[in-house]
């Protein structure tokens, strides 16, 4: 089997350059699958809580022995993000775990990680504070680092430093980065480094062609009048739940801002977010339903993939 991980702090572009991957890895007629950390049923993250950090290291531990023994004699290449930092970081940091024990954890799983085929993508910013800016910008600012700290103030890191209000998460996120760049230092994979300060990712992209050694291929062009097809609102009644679709400045537009990008002439897909459409013309040739194809875990949970109904 063939691993790609993609690492980096929160909002410095994972899952948008897992997607790219595996789309030009497809491209190039090579078996890609790809877990974002939206996927439901995620083959290594852990979605019930477990608040021991050894049960949870324990578990996790687990969870990648368990995928790797399985996925062995795989011909695929599974594009992953999240799955060797940001996850173990992130939860062992809310359970104060200190920084040295997250990264000998993190040790752990290169050693497992050696006995594979893995590459190991890192984006990072010299200046992490960068790259959290940038973030709380596209998230909503100050009232996504309010709500942020509401969010997990209840846990181990934050009631052991006083629950000393939103600024603290900024404290947080700086000690992810930290832990981060000590991770990679210690790193035995194959790896590519980027530093995304300038978001120049015409770049970015071209340097990961170059990594893994494949070539570049576009998205299929869709013409604003071949969009209009695809235009309506959609339902799923088992679910309880429409789905919207919008032409804004001549792209296709989910859940009021998401870009839909063309995978093909009939399917499209999200950047940062385990999902894409499949449009079903019916008898007439009209497009009355679609089909979420990838598990994740908002719109399906099926591995056939749930179908929405056009609404007349």
């Amino acid at each position: 089997m063939k691993l790609i991980i993609v690492e980096g702090i929160p909002g410095s572009g994972k899952s948008t350059t897992a997607r790219f991957i595996a789309l030009q890895l497809e491209r190039n007629g090579l078996k890609a699958k790809l877990f974002h950390e939206s996927t439901f049923q995620h083959p290594i993250l852990i979605e019930n809580d477990i608040n021991h950090p050894d049960t949870w290291r324990n578990t996790y531990f687990q969870n990648w022995n368990h995928f790797l023994e399985e996925q062995m004699d795989s011909d695929s290449i599974f594009v992953m993000e999240s799955v060797l930092f940001q996850s173990p970081i992130i939860h062992l940091l809310h359970m104060d775990v200190s920084q040295n024990e997250i990264v000998q954890f993190i040790n752990q799983l290169y050693g497992v990680l050696t006995k594979v085929n893995c590459n190991l993508i890192y984006l990072y910013q010299e200046d992490p504070l960068i790259g959290i800016n940038r973030m709380m910008a596209a998230r909503g600012g100050e009232t996504w680092l309010e709500n942020t700290y509401e969010k997990y103030k209840h846990e181990p890191y934050y009631i052991n430093r006083g629950q000393a209000g939103k600024e603290l998460h900024l404290h947080f996120l700086q000690e992810y980065s930290s832990i981060g760049h000590t991770a990679f230092a210690n790193h035995r994979l194959d790896s590519l480094q980027i530093d995304n300060t300038n978001w120049d990712w015409s770049l970015y992209h071209k340097r990961v062609l170059n990594f893994l050694n494949i070539s570049y291929f576009p998205d299929p062009t869709v013409t604003p009048s071949e969009l209009e097809k695809f235009v309506g609102v959609f339902q799923n009644e088992e679910m309880g739940l429409k789905i919207q679709i919008e032409l804004q400045d001549h792209e296709l537009v989910i859940f009021g801002d998401q870009r839909l990008k063309p995978k093909e002439s009939n399917q499209f897909y999200l950047d940062n977010i385990s999902m894409t459409l499949e449009y079903i013309a019916d008898s007439r040739g009209e497009f009355s339903s679609l089909l979420i194809k990838e598990k994740d875990l908002v719109g399906n949970r099926k591995d056939e993939g749930t179908r929405f109904a056009k609404l007349q």
